[in-house]
């Protein structure tokens, strides 16, 4: 079950907002009672909740917002034990302090802002023992390790609690446990998978109340997480970082409309944690990944297997995982190479030249998109130079490949008919910087920026008045989504979704 979380300043708004979750069909919601400016009024919030309560009142050491004394904090919590409020959420010194009373169930919690205990278990028996009806464990993350001790840690101890619970005869005590930030969000997404049977979100996507935590409508549709169960086979982007990623948004809006039992997940993964990750990603369940900054090239060391493009390029964008075998490819090349040729007319039909044969291409960024891009213009007859900030990897790079290369400063000086920006010049938040000068786009040309948010960038735009042919870096995205998803389940993405899904969003993104 998905704990809405609502923390507002007034009694109203509190009401307020309860009130809509309750006709959206949220089921159990957490009034967090420090977030109000005023000493709580149980009287008007709990006498006709429309959903089940958990009634927290937090302290700032514990990541809250009470500012009173620690002896009014109690006689709150009292108060809205006495009201029958369905739940208290209580730390493990006050609910020594505070015996059960009533029909209420107690949810002992634990919260380190810092990081995962090297013992979590003894943190588990301690809560145990302040006699719970639920126990949490909120914790944040150091490195990608903790992320799957924690992991381990919730589906052992939910299991060996059904087991004693079987055996005795007693209730089951179900732990929640999961990682804070983040890295710990896919601990969030995935607690049914692994035997955790509540997640928290919040109640507004502009009141993030603790760190990782999600809105109630990205976890229930977009995740969809009341549907998964221990089948569920696990896919994701892994990046560092990873929040602005729009692919679990269009994966999983595309396993939904085919009727899949499959998540796609956020993973951020820090560059000296990404093997380990790869060896462990078994653990989660994952099947397959996405693979971005700065993770494509790194990876390829992990894999048992390459499609000859990864061993081209050396960039990896795409892994397959089946038991010990790890299968990586590379759908950008052959995404950016299809989009280019539509916007050039497609194929020939007489000789099946691609209408990039003999053009001459300036490909600026020799990071895994660019070399991915060369690699498919190259194939398709093209004639690449290459360029980078970094100088001396492009030459190298060139000089393996077979392109020309051209030093970054001299970039604006050479006339090409096809342009590709492959560098992260123009992105958002930095729409208004580009990669090259105006006075270097000349009509006629082919103008490619492999950004695609925001979709019309600064580069495009200036090309576009200068009457170049233009290709947004949403037409690449959305062809590598799609040759991923190919990959990934068998089935074929709808283009049109992922289109449609993407404008949305950057455009929400830009409000």
């Amino acid at each position: 079950m998905i704990c809405v979380t609502i923390g507002c300043g007034s009694h109203k708004r509190m009401i307020t907002e309860h009130i809509k979750l309750a006709e959206d069909g949220v089921r159990l919601v957490e009034l967090r009672l420090d977030f109000l400016r005023k000493v709580p009024d149980l009287g008007r919030l709990l006498p006709n909740r429309p959903t089940a309560v958990v009634a927290t009142c937090r302290r700032r050491a514990d990541g809250g917002m009470w500012q009173l004394d620690e002896q009014s904090r109690q006689r709150v919590l009292r108060e809205a034990i006495v009201e029958g409020v369905e739940y208290v959420d209580l730390e493990l010194d006050t609910a020594r302090a505070i015996p059960r009373y009533g029909k209420t169930k107690r949810i002992i919690s634990y919260h380190n802002f810092e990081e995962t205990p090297a013992d979590l278990d003894a943190v588990l028996n301690d809560l145990l023992g302040a006699d719970p009806d639920i126990v949490k464990l909120a914790v944040t993350p150091q490195r990608i390790a903790d992320v799957f001790r924690m992991v381990r840690f919730v589906t052992r101890a939910n299991a060996a609690s059904a087991e004693r619970a079987a055996k005795t005869g007693k209730k089951r005590i179900p732990v929640v446990g999961f990682c804070m930030g983040e890295m710990g969000v896919p601990t969030r997404i995935l607690a049914k998978k692994f035997g955790v049977p509540l997640a928290y979100a919040t109640f507004s996507p502009k009141r993030i109340l603790a760190p990782g935590m999600l809105h109630y409508k990205t976890l229930r549709d977009q995740y969809r997480f009341e549907e998964i169960n221990p089948q569920t086979e696990v896919y994701g982007v892994v990046a560092d970082p990873v929040g602005h990623s729009l692919s679990p948004l269009i994966h999983n809006a595309s396993f939904i409309a085919n009727g899949l039992n499959k998540v796609y997940v956020p993973f951020r993964v820090s560059p000296e944690d990404i093997g380990e990750f790869i060896d462990r990603a078994d653990e989660l369940g994952v099947k397959g990944l996405s693979v971005t900054i700065p993770h494509k090239v790194a990876v390829i060391g992990k894999l048992t297997q390459l499609d000859p493009a990864v061993e081209e390029i050396n960039a990896c964008n795409t892994i397959v995982l089946k038991g010990k075998k790890r299968f990586g490819y590379n759908t950008d090349y052959l995404a950016s190479g299809l989009c280019i040729e539509t916007a050039l007319g497609g194929k020939r039909k007489s000789d099946d030249l691609s209408p990039v044969a003999g053009r001459s291409v300036l490909v600026m960024g020799a990071g895994g998109a660019g070399m991915a891009i060369a690699y498919g213009l190259n194939a398709r007859g093209a004639r690449v130079t290459l360029t980078d900030g970094d100088d001396a990897k492009a030459e190298r790079l060139a000089a393996q490949c077979g392109y020309e290369f051209c030093p970054w400063e001299m970039r604006h000086s050479y006339v090409v008919q096809i342009l590709v920006n492959a560098t992260p010049i123009g992105m958002y938040p930095n729409v208004n910087e580009c990669p090259i000068p105006r006075d270097s786009l000349r009509g006629g040309m082919l103008v490619f920026d492999a950004v695609y948010n925001p979709e019309k960038t600064f580069l495009l735009r200036q090309a576009y008045e200068k009457g170049c042919t233009v290709v947004s870096g949403i037409e690449m995205f959305i062809g590598q989504a799609c040759l991923q998803y190919k990959i990934f389940t068998g089935h074929k993405a709808s283009a049109a979704l992922i289109r449609e899904l993407l404008h949305n969003a950057l455009a929400r993104s830009r409000d």
